[in-house]
């Protein structure tokens, strides 16, 4: 799956040059937690975020009334307080890729170029959305994890005994196990014979870790 499936496209932004309680505004109006900065309208030049706002509003413990502190978000540019240094990805990378990126760098959003221009952006709710969704998560099905030998062909042995029994696979997804012989593979699977398969899966020398 690519980024460009997931991401919002055409996403709010700010100018360098808007203040920061405009920018506090369209967060809370739109409720959302991250807004790329442009220069001139089209160039990326920072992401301004909620933690960024935080660390840039008056102390709870000010003595400054009200309107002086609206006086103030009023005249604090965006440019002074946003973060400078912007990891971004292209709307035809892979939704792995941007996971990773956002992983590495420990950060909650990706603004997608092409080309030099914004087109999207993509947060860790997108990336959490596309892995339920490759899951299976919200559809029927059951979910079947086991424990196989780490050797070529396992799955396909796995795949021709779901087929004996008119099962179908609805997601597919492996994950490493203690034993490095060993290779945990997660199963949806939808099938009118569920007792049956589990069973023939048992029989079949298979190790089931978990079914649901």
């Amino acid at each position: 799956m690519i980024v460009a499936k997931r991401m919002m496209r055409n996403p709010v932004f700010v100018d360098e040059n808007d203040s920061m309680k405009k920018a506090m505004d369209i967060l809370k109006e739109r409720e959302i937690r991250h807004l790329p900065v442009l220069k001139g309208g089209d160039k990326l030049v920072g992401i301004l975020t909620e933690t960024d706002i935080k660390q840039a509003s008056p102390s709870p413990a000010t003595a400054l009334e009200i309107r002086e502190i609206f006086y103030l978000l009023d005249k604090v540019k965006v440019k002074q307080i946003m973060t400078r240094r912007v990891f971004t990805v292209s709307s035809n990378a892979s939704i792995e890729e941007a996971a990773l990126i956002m992983r590495e760098k420990k950060i909650g959003c990706l603004p997608v170029v092409d080309g030099g221009r914004l087109v999207g952006i993509l947060t860790e709710t997108d990336i959490l959305d596309a892995f339920l969704d490759s899951m299976g998560v919200n559809g029927p099905g059951y979910r079947v994890e086991l424990a196989l030998p780490n050797r070529p062909g396992m799955l396909l042995e796995v795949v021709k005994l779901l087929k004996d029994f008119d099962a179908n696979i609805v997601s597919v997804a492996t994950a490493s196990h203690d034993d490095p012989g060993m290779r945990i593979l997660i199963l949806r699977i939808e099938t009118k014979n569920y007792k049956v398969l589990k069973a023939a899966i048992k029989k079949s020398g298979y190790e089931i870790l978990s079914a649901d």
